[in-house]
């Protein structure tokens, strides 16, 4: 039985892990503005498309196993199982789905109905299956570090780097190909990871996967296929009713953006099993504190992030080169979309650790009508902006939807320390839109100053609330242990 020490514990390593591997994703997005500006919009914008549907048949292919292994790895030596189990038995599971999909895609290319250069990209399914199991095996042993140096560093600048490279080496297909290189990196370097935690693993298991994982695994395995849709549904809509052109650059707002929403998943496979791993009673007690922290620390550092794009959006988009630099203002929504998930978005991951997986998957699907319908509305009528606001529209239903359901089973996972969170939210939103409408305008040297001076203020303010969260953290324990 966990306790809120071991728990704060934990998160605050998982907290130091995130950050480093937040400050090592940086390095692939700045190829992929590299990697836009030589290949050009209407190419990219078909990369870019091409890749977020691979990822949704990988993690389709998964049936929700590689999820599954967070909760299931840690609950082998309560039950005397080996150690290892349920990975490979989820590996072979996933690799058998993988290749019919990629054969399909083959087959489907020689109809009119599949794009010639979609099999190119298919060649990468394998391995990104293989690289979701083996790396949250390696997280379900605690060996978090794996999979940020492994996904957050190794395959992001490989592959774009390696695309870049074939471009200028004269060979075909240098786009998918520089993927596949990535891919097949990232999976090498997971099996052997796996291989070292656990050497007395066979490759090839004599049973298949066991119901329990499978029950646990198959609600996650639909979600993921339904959240999948509804993530890249608005690039898909923008594609479709905007054309290439648009799609890549919406895709590298989107690209930008995403350095906040990470920080918030990167809390979703350490916060799941603390949630777990809670009783009854602990939930009411112990869920407060450690929720409110990881939100203050999510939060916290979005906001670092975000006043530095706020600051300087021309210069970041100007890498991609002027060809993306389309309705600017987009991406302040987008910014506002992931700061809003990052506040209050978290709450669906207090509920799939409480085993609430089929309300996940409901509210997924009621999420992702909310965005069909309001991308079908909103993309036509305002282009850009209207995916954005699309997608902060889907997003703020499903928050309120979630923090209602927690607070009628009587749970309140919201500290009052979190206030000036929100208000320094308000401040970043308030800031970028006086931006915009040109309220002021600001010189290069005098954003890089502006910035220091936030920093500063934000660190000073995070250093204060920190220690009153950490003083009321304490004292929950300490009337705990009475």
């Amino acid at each position: 039985m966990g306790n809120l020490e071991t728990d704060s514990k934990f998160l605050k390593k998982a907290m130091i892990v995130n950050i480093v591997g937040t400050i090592l994703k940086v390095c692939g997005p700045l190829l992929t503005f590299v990697m836009a500006r030589i290949f050009g919009a209407a190419e990219f914008g078909i990369f870019v498309s091409a890749q977020t549907l691979l990822l949704t048949i990988a993690h389709s292919a998964t049936l929700g196993l590689d999820k599954g292994l967070y909760w299931y790895l840690p609950q082998n030596g309560l039950h005397g199982r080996p150690r290892y189990d349920g990975i490979m038995e989820s590996f072979w599971i996933s690799a058998a789905i993988a290749i019919l999909c990629t054969a399909v895609i083959f087959v489907g290319s020689f109809t009119p109905y599949i794009s010639k250069e979609l099999p190119w990209y298919a060649l990468s399914l394998l391995f990104y299956v293989g690289t979701y199991v083996f790396s949250t095996a390696s997280e379900g042993n605690r060996r978090p570090q794996n999979a940020v140096f492994v996904n957050s560093f190794l395959t992001v600048t490989l592959a774009p780097a390696t695309s870049i490279a074939l471009h200028f080496m004269g060979i075909p297909h240098a786009l998918p190909l520089g993927l596949l290189v990535g891919q097949v990196v990232g999976f090498c370097v997971h099996f052997v990871l796996v291989r070292k935690q656990f050497p007395e693993m066979p490759l090839r298991p004599h049973k298949t996967v066991s119901g329990a994982l499978l029950r646990y695994s198959l609600p996650l395995g639909i979600d993921e296929f339904v959240s999948s849709f509804l993530i890249r549904s608005s690039l898909w809509m923008v594609m479709l009713f905007l054309g290439p052109e648009k799609a890549g650059a919406y895709g590298i707002m989107v690209t930008i953006s995403n350095a906040l929403q990470t920080i918030r998943v990167g809390f979703t496979s350490i916060l799941t099993p603390v949630v777990a791993g809670m009783d009854k009673g602990r939930l009411k007690t112990d869920l407060k504190p450690v929720y409110s922290y990881c939100v203050f620390m999510v939060t916290f550092i979005q906001l670092m992030i975000g006043f530095f794009i706020v600051l300087f959006p021309d210069l970041i988009l100007g890498i991609a080169g002027k060809d993306f630099i389309v309705q600017p203002e987009t991406l302040g929504i987008l910014l506002l979309v992931h700061l809003v998930a990052g506040f209050g978005g978290m709450s669906l991951v207090v509920l799939n650790g409480m085993g609430k997986s089929l309300y996940s998957l409901i509210m997924d699907i009621i999420s992702l009508g909310v965005a069909l319908v309001s991308g079908y509305l909103l993309i036509p009528a305002f282009g850009l902006v209207g995916a954005a606001l699309s997608m902060l529209c889907y997003n703020v239903v499903a928050i309120i939807c979630n923090n209602v359901y927690l607070f009628k089973m009587g749970l309140q996972p919201y500290s009052l320390r979190l206030l000036s969170q929100a208000l320094w939210i308000l401040f970043l939103v308030g800031f970028y839109i006086a931006i915009n409408m040109q309220l002021f305008t600001l010189s290069l040297a005098e954003k890089v100053i502006a910035y220091v001076v936030i920093l500063a203020a934000l660190g000073a303010y995070g250093l204060v609330a920190k220690k009153k969260m950490d003083k009321d953290r304490n004292a929950v324990s300490a009337g705990a242990s009475k």
